[in-house]
């Protein structure tokens, strides 16, 4: 019974875990595609095809898709915590894709024409996106250690 438990417990966290690289990857293709964004090869794609232009705000829905899914299981692992000493750090990990989820949106409503904000202000709160991940990392390292 216990064996049964612990394979289903492996299997579900090794879902998690694919589901999260798969989250990762496709953020680190959008940043390569942004990183790529002010070169004249980049601009001259852009003109000759009119659908290119989609894609960056095809990525910036797909990953706050990404990172909805991530609060979400981040909210439910830490809901099994409850009070635990994992819990501090799993509470930092919620906040900070909080942080991921409304840097996107802003992102996204800026690439659309919705919002007219400076880019500083979706760089700074990625910032405050990365320091509370590493926290929290950091947290539940130090507990488990």
């Amino acid at each position: 019974m216990l064996g049964e438990n612990h394979m289903s417990l492996m299997v579900k966290m090794g879902k998690k875990l694919f589901l999260g690289t798969i989250f990762w990857l496709v953020f680190l293709t959008g940043k390569v595609f942004c990183a790529f964004e002010n070169t004249d090869a980049f601009r001259a794609a852009v003109q000759s095809s009119k659908s290119s232009s989609v894609l960056p705000a095809f990525l910036d829905v797909l990953l706050l898709v990404g990172t909805f899914v991530c609060f979400l299981i981040s909210v439910r692992v830490k809901s099994f915590l409850r009070d635990g000493e994992l819990a501090s750090g799993w509470t930092l990990l919620s906040l900070s894709f909080v942080l991921l989820f409304v840097a996107q949106l802003l992102s996204l409503s800026l690439s659309v024409g919705f919002l007219n904000i400076s880019p500083s202000i979706i760089s700074s709160i990625r910032v405050l996106f990365i320091l509370f991940l590493a926290s929290g990392v950091y947290f539940m390292k130090k507990v488990l250690s």
